[in-house]
């Protein structure tokens, strides 16, 4: 298995628990639909950069945007369900 591979199996099943988890607390539909797009986004651009053997940094930034995302998805459902 490539370490792309690998690397995607390390992210997107965070992904898809923390976007269920946020779709249970009924978040606006705007909302929703830019984290998952924006989550998708910038797993494709990481996987682009990572094909195409573009710079650590590149990679780095197109990583760190999906894991942004998954972060801010999490605390959303915090907030939501503790307050």
């Amino acid at each position: 298995m490539s370490r792309l591979q690998r690397n995607d199996l390390e992210n997107i099943p965070a992904f898809w628990a923390a976007g269920l988890i946020l779709v249970a607390v009924g978040p606006a539909l705007w909302l929703a639909q830019v984290l998952f797009y924006g989550f998708v986004v910038a797993r494709l651009a990481h996987s682009l950069a990572y094909v195409t053997k573009q710079s650590h940094e590149i990679r780095a930034t197109c990583y760190s945007f999906g894991s942004l995302i998954v972060i801010y998805m999490a605390v959303h459902v915090l907030w939501v369900v503790l307050i």
